[in-house]
């Protein structure tokens, strides 16, 4: 039999978490932000963390077969305050993260060979892999540690940037088979010319593009030149989709530091540096994915 408690999670005192704690349960979510605290408001209406894909309009949550009940109830609380903040900078209606429940997530269940996370665009669904059994290490790694920093914890953002890619491409403002706003896997950093009161959204996506493609003067960016030096001739790196991923998530970190909140579960680089903006770069491209935000907020 299920227990359901109306008390939140944060307060010690809680019936809720005193059965958590019950079972002896570590609450290694804790160790992902820096501002985990979420508004009385929210946690009365997630109640249970259990319930967290009501509260962000999410499809559902899958599990795999090797992820514990205390793995569950971490990466649960950890995905319900990082969707939280989230959401402080994209500010969609009603904290609706998974746009109308479209967006499905898995824990340890849909993986991919050599992949930490994924996004299944036909599904809607974002898989985050399991921490790193111990049998990894050459010696013992407390479970904290591998919860924290392995598997695909950090790569968040990066997935969900995939998912408004596709999500807004496909179901939102539909161009002929150009089904990704950011023309998916297309490896082409020309710019695809939208009319611009009919297509906004793409419009928005190609500003950010071309930014990161070229620079003022016609020639290939800085960045870019960077990204395909270092790529050993895998055009992987400069996918349209993928640039636009790994932007988003930088952009999802910039903008979340500047209201000074730190969250490792949503962004936690990956990839060789090589791969980013730099700093002075990225502000380039900052008031670029404002615009397209704000563009997306007229729908969600």
């Amino acid at each position: 039999m299920a227990i359901v408690y109306n008390d939140t999670l944060d307060d010690e005192t809680s019936r809720m978490n005193k059965w958590w704690g019950g079972q002896g349960f570590k609450k290694i979510y804790k160790e992902f932000a820096s501002n985990r605290k979420l508004p009385k408001y929210l946690m009365e209406q997630i109640e249970d963390v259990r319930n967290v894909e009501k509260v962000f309009k999410l499809r559902g949550i899958q599990w795999g077969n090797w992820v514990t009940n205390e793995d569950r109830f971490n990466y649960l609380a950890a995905l319900g305050i990082s969707l939280y903040h989230m959401n402080q900078v994209l500010q969609f209606k009603d904290n609706n993260l998974g746009l109308d429940e479209h967006l499905g997530i898995a824990f340890g269940a849909r993986g991919v060979r050599g992949a930490l996370a994924h996004y299944e665009s036909y599904q809607n669904i974002i898989n985050l892999t399991r921490y790193y059994d111990d049998s990894k290490f050459l010696s013992p790694v407390p479970k904290e540690k591998r919860f924290v920093h392995t598997g695909g914890a950090g790569s968040f953002a990066h997935e969900y940037g995939h998912f408004l890619d596709f999500f807004f491409g496909q179901r939102v403002e539909t161009y002929n088979s150009i089904l990704w706003l950011s023309d998916g896997r297309n490896t082409s950093g020309k710019r695809i010319v939208y009319d611009a009161k009919k297509f906004p959204i793409r419009n928005k996506m190609e500003d950010i593009l071309e930014t990161a493609y070229w620079s003022k003067d016609g020639k290939i960016s800085n960045f870019m030149k960077r990204v395909k030096d270092n790529a050993g001739g895998k055009e992987y790196w400069w996918r349209r989709n993928e640039v636009f991923a790994r932007l988003f998530e930088q952009y999802m970190g910039y903008a979340l530091h500047k209201k000074g909140i730190v969250n490792s579960f949503l962004t936690n680089t990956k990839y060789n540096q090589r791969f980013y903006m730099t700093s002075k770069e990225l502000e380039e491209v900052v008031p670029k994915f404002e615009a397209l935000l704000a563009e997306m907020r007229k729908v969600f």
